[in-house]
């Protein structure tokens, strides 16, 4: 958020409140910036630097233990400049690490006495909601895991369970507590389970804000937001411009698109995987287009290549996937992205024009699928030893056979013994190729490294010990 200059007695003052007067006005101040940028040939990157605020470092530091790519997807941000941050604020000799831990920031940790040191059940959050007559059921909602889909989905706080058995009428109600991640007041998550925060009740990194200050104050956190969108819009601008040399515009033209129809559409991580995929074919095609043209620019390939390697692209994108406005959404993307960079910085194919991607589970086609159904047995009483919810399904040209007794849910066993049946008949067609094949080639190589290094270690130690006893 821009601030006023800082100046001495009342001129500070009358500038405050001048700057005030003008808030209303700020979002029109960023599309006319955002037109401006665009269809300036002299866009400079210091000019949308998005600085790294106190609050900002807080944040990373106090959430050190999560992966790059999720502090990248919290705080809207690329995981190299992530990192790179990380490493500043845990260096003691620099400037980022004195600000986070000045004196005057630990006085004021210190004061914050009130504040609980227990995260609040998402329980007593959930009754809350409900019983308090000043909040808005409707305003509310919760984002939960699906175990069959393998995925988060946001749910209304007021909607009906018909999913989940039991006599609970209201869906959060009859969610188990461990699958819920968040609860959200309109745009703005409000208790977070991961990151430790309460801003219903204000425990833990809710540092004291309570729903009521939350509703009360929703206009202005929604204001910054959108300022924050404006800005992101200005850095998109030119991380796009840096991506033109390579992608050429037709190409940027189609990225544009395809990012479009992955906000707007009902995604999931197999239409994200997909959608990484031909990110990574219109970069692989662009090197082809160059190489055929090699002719032409003989002397510079090599200075091209060093240039536009795979790694520096994949890092560039995951710039600009932090701009999604969707946090679950750039979440995912941005641990596929990361997978794509693991696999090409081990296996060296950081200027090559293939990439190890896991293969594409082959589709199933029910007339080759014979389905039953039979009683199940073990835990569960009745409901599994008197009823039919075991599925068993077997795939007739092949005779692969898979089982799943999962869940109570018949349904839900069906989704979960396809998904198994394609995992198979992936590794029966794909072998070595598959995703089990790759997961277990890498869990193989990981083993061998371990082991050499530890094989490396015991050498040195016998080595410093043979020197002593010489000495």
């Amino acid at each position: 958020m821009v601030r006023p200059v800082l100046l001495f007695g009342t001129t500070m003052l009358a500038l405050t409140r001048a700057f005030s007067s003008l808030k209303p006005a700020r979002s029109t101040f960023f599309q006319r910036r955002l037109i401006q940028y665009a269809t300036s040939d002299e866009l400079k990157m210091e000019n949308i630097y998005m600085e790294w605020s106190l609050e900002d470092d807080r944040i990373l530091h106090n959430n050190r233990h999560l992966s790059s790519v999720r502090l990248a997807s919290m705080l809207g941000r690329g995981m190299h400049g992530v990192e790179a941050r990380m490493k500043k604020i845990t260096n003691v000799d620099s400037a980022a690490y004195r600000r986070l831990f000045s004196a005057e920031d630990i006085q004021n940790i210190d004061t914050d006495e009130n504040i609980s040191n227990k995260l609040t059940p998402v329980k007593e959050v959930l009754r809350r909601i409900q019983w308090d007559p000043t909040l808005p059921a409707s305003s509310f909602s919760v984002i939960h895991y699906d175990r069959v889909e393998d995925t988060l989905c946001e749910t209304p706080f007021e909607a009906q369970n018909d999913s989940i058995s039991g006599k609970e009428r209201m869906f959060v109600f009859a969610l188990p507590e461990h699958r819920i991640e968040a609860v959200k007041y309109l745009d703005r998550v409000v208790w977070n389970k991961e990151l430790r925060l309460d801003a219903v009740f204000g425990s833990m990194n809710g540092k004291g804000e309570t729903i009521d200050e939350v509703v009360k104050n929703y206009n202005e956190w929604k204001r910054e937001k959108e300022e924050k969108e404006e800005r992101n819009k200005l850095r998109q601008v030119e991380i796009l411009k840096e991506m033109r040399p390579i992608l050429e515009e037709t190409r940027i033209a189609t990225l544009k698109q395809m990012s479009s129809n992955l906000i707007h559409s009902e995604w999931d991580s197999e239409g994200v995987k997909d959608y990484v995929k031909r990110v990574l074919m219109l970069y692989f095609d662009a090197q082809k287009e160059r190489e055929e043209n090699e002719s032409v620019v003989a002397n510079n390939v090599e200075e091209k290549e060093d240039a536009f390697g795979v790694i520096h692209f994949l890092h560039l994108f995951s710039d600009l996937v932090a701009l999604l406005p969707d946090e679950t959404l750039r979440g995912e993307v941005l641990v596929e992205v990361e997978s794509v960079i693991n696999r090409n910085q081990e296996t060296g194919l950081d200027s090559s024009d293939k990439t190890s991607q896991p293969s594409e589970l082959p589709d199933l086609n029910e007339d080759e699928v014979e389905e039953k159904f039979v009683k199940g047995s073990g835990n569960g009483g009745q409901k599994v030893n008197k009823t039919s919810n075991r599925v068993i399904l077997v795939h007739t040209p092949t005779g692969l056979r898979v089982e799943c007794q999962d869940t109570r849910s018949l349904q839900q066993n069906r989704k979960i013994a396809r998904k198994r049946l394609r995992l198979k008949l992936d590794a029966f067609i794909n072998g070595d190729a598959s995703r089990a094949g790759q997961k277990a080639a890498k869990a193989v190589t990981k083993k061998a490294k371990n082991k050499a290094r530890s094989k490396r270690r015991r050498q040195q130690k016998n080595q410093s010990q043979s020197d002593e006893e010489i000495s």
